[in-house]
């Protein structure tokens, strides 16, 4: 078999099996890449005549790229060769002796966190109804970025405050909204600046006119995260705010971590976990504010010496003063 056409298969097989569109594609274009670098050297490979050291050259390529990145194109690649070895297409998996690399734990990455300050001054830099329903949407519920670009007017019931989102997976949850958010929905429909119809979605598109697919991408949202918190001078993507949003609701509601996990809609509990996690080692560390070496606030006298160089930058031209 062809390594192109064992690649459509397997990605046909993943589709029914009800994975996500966006893995889907990252899975695709990560493949092509694979087929480029074997055809390069070989047109028209064959399966089984991939080794192990082409894997091995193939994913050097991402050396020096994110973790998450490195541990995405292995997951493509190795899930395709085992997925052939199963099928008996394949008399060795080549993928089996290489090793997964690490992905980073929760609160080792440089993972981007918003104050409730920085929230604030998001919804101030706000201009435009769309962005304030964007940045409601995912400040008030914590949804993810594909079930908040999905979210239509239909889905969204004021008179008992609830919302219906389309989560990844195919799943479908129901979730209690706070009465500010409901509030703000109302008043968005009565605005009559706001499109409210049953297919209308409840963050309305930035440019209506050039929507031309069925579901539009949920890049929509990212976009308007990113230029509300540009304007508003704060670092913020939308998992920032559904972390803010989830370590706000433990502020409020200590302990509430059941809870959460309903809101969030997390299969496991140990995911939700890493919310407390963080905010838990964030209590921890506050008493260190309070640390103080002397009671004096008085600060030394500045050496005449630094006090006429300061402000001048050494080129290896100035006069260097003697010690």
């Amino acid at each position: 078999m062809k390594i192109g056409r064992a690649i459509d298969l397997w990605l046909g097989e993943l589709s029914r099996a009800g994975r996500q569109d966006g893995t889907l594609d990252s899975y695709r274009r990560h493949l092509n890449k694979l087929v480029d670098h074997l055809e390069r050297t070989r047109p028209d490979v064959d399966v089984r005549e991939v080794t192990t050291n082409d894997c091995r050259a193939f994913l050097d390529n991402w050396r020096g790229r994110a973790a998450s990145t490195v541990c995405t194109v292995h997951s493509a690649v190795n899930g395709l060769f085992e997925w052939l070895f199963l099928e008996g297409e394949v008399d060795v998996n080549p993928m089996a002796r290489i090793k997964r690399p690490r992905r980073p734990r929760p609160g080792e990455a440089d993972v981007v966190i918003v104050t409730s300050d920085d929230v604030g001054r998001m919804f101030t830099a706000c201009q435009t109804w769309q962005e304030f329903l964007c940045l409601s949407v995912l400040a008030y519920v914590g949804a993810r970025r594909s079930a908040a670009s999905r979210l239509r007017w239909r889905d969204v019931d004021l008179s008992f405050g609830a919302v219906r989102l389309h989560e990844k997976g195919g799943k479908v949850v129901d979730v209690t909204i706070p009465d500010e958010l409901a509030h703000i929905l109302h008043e968005a429909c009565e605005s009559g600046d706001v499109p409210c119809g049953p297919d209308d979605y409840v963050i309305p598109n930035r440019r209506p006119a050039s929507v031309r697919r069925a579901e539009r991408s949920n890049k929509v949202v990212w976009e308007t995260v990113v230029k509300v918190a540009r304007r508003a001078r704060v670092r913020a993507t939308v998992h920032a705010l559904r972390r803010a949003f989830a370590v706000a609701f433990l502020t409020s509601n200590p302990g509430a971590i059941e809870a959460l996990k309903e809101l969030l809609n997390h299969s496991r509990i140990d995911t939700t976990q890493v919310y407390l996690k963080a905010l838990n080692r964030s209590q921890l560390m506050e008493p260190v504010r309070g640390l103080s070496w002397t009671s004096s606030t008085e600060f030394p006298p500045q050496a005449p010496e630094v006090a006429r160089m300061q402000g001048k930058a050494h080129t290896g031209f100035e006069p260097v003063p003697p010690p």
